[in-house]
C-alpha cells in the first residue's frame, strides 16, 4: 500500500501546471526502425552499460536534428552514416553550389548514394524558423529559439515476487518493492541544456518522493561563439576511437559492416541518462573552432566490493543497491578524474590528443584469477592517446595510439574507401598489449568494454545492386595474448557476417543475414587415470535469419521472422534453437500506434539460446534472451491525446512449456510464466 502511495504521489508531483504545443516528428517511424536494427546487433552478453545511451542519443538526435546549412565538421560527424569525408562533401556543396533547400538534394552530394541518404535523414534538417547572431547574448529568444521542457514520469514492474522479495532484508532478501521508477525533467534549445534525473530500481528502496537511489543533473551551455560546449554537474567523454575516454554505447560489428569500426568521437555531452556509473560529475568545457581545447574535473562517488578496510575490487557498473549488502557499498569508493584534449582540424583531416589521470580513496586490487592478472591495481592510473582521422584522397584513414600509466600500448587503425561507385569498404587493424590498461576507455574489438589483451584485423564490405538490393559482409579474426575470462591461456577466434536486403517495392522489405563465430575455450575432462585435464577446444555459434516486413497499408504493417541458431560449447554436443515470431504495427490514428507480437521458441538449452529486440516504452532497452521451450507476447500502446501530452504503456507475458521454476538466486520464480507492466508519460512544453 505504501508502495501504491508512493507512486500516486509521484505522479501528482509531476503534472504540470501549463504545456505547449509540439509537432510529431513526421520522421519517428522510421527512426524506430533503424533502431530495431541496429540494437538487435547490440551486444547484451556483455551487459547492458551504455545501452539505453545509445538508444537516448539516438532518439534525441531525431527530436533535435542536425542543421546541415549551418553545421560545422564535428556536429555533422555526429550523424549516424557521415563521417569526415562525407562532412566536408556536405560543407563544400553548400559553399560552392548553392544551400540545401531539400533533404533530397544530398544525394548530389558527392558519397552520399540511396543507403547513406536513407541512414542519415532523419536526423539531419534544413534549418527553418529564428536564425540569431551569436552576439545577442542577452536576447532572450537566442536562449529559447527551439526551446522543449519535457517531463518524464515511468513505472515498471514485474508482476510475479522473485524470491528476492519473499526473502527478508536480514536475510539476504531485497530492501525495497518490485516497482522501478523513472522520472526526468529537462529543457533543451539550440544553445541551453538543463535536467534533473531520478530512478529507484527494482528491489532497491524508496522512502519518498526526493530520495531515488540516483540522482543526475546538469546546466550546459552549446554552441556559443567560440565556446563549444561547458557542462557543470554530469557529463559524458568520448574522443578519438575510445581508447582514452569513452561514455556512452557504441554499435558493435553488426550489418552496418562500413562504419563499425571507426568511432566518431561525440566530445563533452551533457549526461541525461539512467544509467548509474557511466559519467562523470564536475565541469567539463570545450573552447575553439579548428584549434579546440577541452578541459575536465570530476569527483564522485562509485559503489565497490569490500576486500579490507582500505582495498576494494574495481567499481562495478549495474549501479543495483538492493539488499543490505548492496546498499552497504553505496558510494563507499570516492573517484577524482582530470584531464584535457587538444584537438587541430586541418585541411586534409582531424588530429587529437587525450590525456587523463584518476585517483581512488582506496587501493584497487585485482581478481586472484588467471585471467586478471595483467589488470589495474593502486589508487592512481593515467592514460594519453593521439587520433587521427585524414583524409588521402578517396581514402579514409582513422585511428588510435595509446599508453597507460604502466606502459602497456594500444592501438588501432583503419581505413574506408569507395570501390567504384557501388562497393565500399573498411579494414581496421587493431593491437590492445595484455598490459594496456585504459579503465576508461572503450574501444572497438571482440570484447567490448575496456580495450586490452586482443589483436584483430577486421574487414567489411558493402554492395548495392540497383536501387533495390543491398549486399553487407564482414570478416573479423583475432586473438588473445593473454588469458580472457573463463580461460588459462591465449586463444584465438573469427566471426563472419553476410546479409542480403531486397527492396521489392515501397512496401514490402526482406532480407537475409547469417552470422557465425568461432573461439576457442577451455573445458574439462578426466583421462583414462582419472585425472582432472583442462583441455582447449573450438567453441561455435551460428545464427540464420530470415525477416520480412511488409505494409498492407499505410497504418498496418506486418513483420515475419523466423531465426536459427546453432551452438557448440567447448567438450559438448551441437544444440540447436529456434525463434518464430509474427509482429503488427497499427497506427490507427496520427496520435495512436499499437505494436504487438507473438513468439515461439524452442531451444535445447541456454547454450543456444535466441534474442529478440522488442519496441518499449520511450529510451528503454528491450532485448530478450529466450531460452528452454515457450511462447512470448507483447504489446505496446503508444498515444497522444494532446500536443503535450504522450503516453506508452506495454505489457509482456513469457510462458514456458518445460519447467515450473524460471531464474535463479534472488530473481528465481515459482512457476511456468513471468510478465512485466510498464507504464511512461512524457509532457511537453
Amino acid at each position: 500500500m505504501r508502495s501504491v502511495l508512493i507512486h500516486i504521489a509521484l505522479i501528482g508531483w509531476l503534472i504540470p501546471a501549463a504545456v505547449v504545443a509540439q509537432q510529431r516528428d513526421s520522421t519517428q517511424t522510421q527512426v524506430q526502425e533503424d533502431l530495431e536494427q541496429a540494437l538487435e546487433d547490440f551486444d547484451i552478453e556483455e551487459g547492458e552499460r551504455g545501452s539505453e545511451q545509445l538508444i537516448q542519443l539516438l532518439q534525441e538526435l531525431m527530436a533535435n536534428p542536425i542543421n546541415i546549412n549551418r553545421a560545422d565538421v564535428n556536429e555533422l560527424r555526429e550523424v549516424p552514416g557521415i563521417n569526415l569525408k562525407t562532412a566536408r562533401a556536405i560543407i563544400h556543396y553548400r559553399t560552392e553550389e548553392k544551400p540545401f533547400e531539400t533533404l533530397g538534394e544530398l544525394t548530389e552530394v558527392s558519397g552520399i548514394g540511396r543507403v547513406t541518404f536513407e541512414k542519415v535523414q532523419p536526423y539531419v534538417t534544413i534549418g527553418s524558423g529564428l536564425e540569431l547572431s551569436k552576439a545577442l547574448y542577452s536576447d532572450p529568444r537566442y536562449w529559447t529559439n527551439d526551446g522543449k521542457l519535457q517531463v518524464f514520469s515511468r513505472y515498471q514492474q514485474d508482476l510475479q515476487k522473485g524470491q528476492g522479495y519473499i526473502e527478508p532484508p536480514e536475510e539476504g532478501g531485497y530492501r525495497g518493492s518490485p516497482m522501478k521508477y523513472y522520472q526526468r525533467f529537462g529543457y533543451q534549445s539550440d544553445h541551453l541544456s538543463m535536467n534533473f534525473t531520478q530512478e529507484k530500481d527494482a528491489g532497491e528502496q524508496l522512502s519518498n518522493p526526493a530520495r531515488f537511489d540516483h540522482q543526475s543533473w546538469h546546466l550546459a551551455l552549446e554552441d556559443n561563439g567560440l565556446l563549444q560546449m561547458i557542462a557543470v554537474g554530469d557529463y559524458s567523454l568520448s574522443f578519438g576511437q575510445g581508447l582514452v575516454l569513452w561514455n556512452g554505447g557504441v554499435f558493435g560489428k553488426g550489418s552496418d559492416v562500413i562504419g563499425a569500426a571507426n568511432r566518431k568521437g561525440r566530445g563533452i555531452k551533457p549526461y541525461t541518462s539512467a544509467q548509474e556509473t557511466n559519467y562523470y560529475r564536475g565541469a567539463a568545457a570545450t573552447v575553439g573552432r579548428r584549434f579546440q581545447i577541452t578541459g575536465f574535473y570530476s569527483a564522485r562517488n562509485r559503489s565497490s566490493s569490500i576486500i579490507s578496510p582500505d582495498t576494494v575490487r574495481y567499481p562495478g557498473s549495474d549501479g543495483y543497491h538492493r539488499t543490505n549488502k548492496e546498499h552497504g557499498q553505496r558510494g563507499n569508493l570516492g573517484q577524482m578524474l582530470y584531464g584535457g584534449r587538444l584537438q587541430f582540424e586541418f585541411p586534409f583531416g582531424i588530429v587529437g590528443a587525450t590525456g587523463y589521470r584518476t585517483r581512488f580513496d582506496r587501493y584497487i586490487k585485482a581478481s586472484d584469477q588467471a585471467y586478471a592478472r595483467y589488470d589495474f591495481e593502486g589508487e592512481t592510473t593515467s592514460t594519453v592517446g593521439f587520433d587521427y582521422t585524414l583524409l588521402v584522397g578517396p581514402v579514409l584513414i582513422f585511428g588510435e595510439v595509446a599508453r597507460s600509466r604502466n606502459g602497456g600500448l594500444g592501438g588501432v587503425t583503419g581505413i574506408e574507401s569507395s570501390l567504384g561507385s557501388d562497393t565500399e569498404m573498411a579494414v581496421a587493424y587493431r593491437n590492445y598489449q595484455k598490459t594496456f590498461q585504459s579503465v576508461l576507455g572503450n574501444g572497438f574489438g571482440e570484447v567490448s568494454g575496456n580495450p586490452k589483451n586482443e589483436e584483430g584485423i577486421y574487414l567489411g564490405l558493402q554492395h548495392t545492386i540497383g536501387d533495390k538490393v543491398t549486399l553487407h559482409a564482414y570478416m573479423d579474426q583475432f586473438r588473445f595474448p593473454a588469458p580472457r575470462f573463463g580461460t588459462h591461456q591465449p586463444t584465438k577466434g573469427y566471426d563472419w557476417l553476410g546479409k542480403a536486403e531486397v527492396e521489392v517495392s515501397p512496401e514490402l522489405e526482406f532480407y537475409v543475414q547469417l552470422r557465425s563465430e568461432t573461439k576457442e575455450d577451455e573445458y574439462e575432462a578426466t583421462d583414462a587415470l582419472g585425472r582432472q585435464q583442462r583441455l582447449l577446444d573450438n567453441t561455435r555459434r551460428s545464427n540464420l535469419r530470415a525477416n520480412l516486413s511488409y505494409w498492407v497499408n499505410d497504418r498496418v504493417r506486418l513483420r515475419t521472422r523466423g531465426e536459427w541458431v546453432q551452438s557448440r560449447a567447448a567438450g559438448e554436443q551441437v544444440e540447436n534453437g529456434y525463434l518464430l515470431y509474427q509482429d503488427l504495427r497499427l497506427l490507427l490514428k496520427d496520435n495512436l500506434k499499437i505494436d504487438t507480437r507473438i513468439s515461439v521458441f524452442d531451444t535445447h538449452s541456454y547454450a543456444a539460446r535466441v534474442y529478440q529486440y522488442e519496441n518499449d516504452l520511450l529510451y528503454v532497452f528491450a532485448s530478450q534472451m529466450l531460452y528452454d521451450r515457450g511462447q512470448r507476447m507483447y504489446l505496446l500502446l503508444n498515444y497522444e491525446p494532446f500536443d503535450f501530452l504522450e503516453g506508452w504503456a506495454k505489457i509482456g507475458i513469457t510462458k514456458y512449456e518445460d519447467k515450473q521454476v524460471i531464474g535463479s538466486g534472488l530473481n528465481q520464480i515459482k512457476g511456468d510464466f513471468r510478465s512485466e507492466i510498464g507504464i511512461q508519460l512524457r509532457f511537453k512544453f
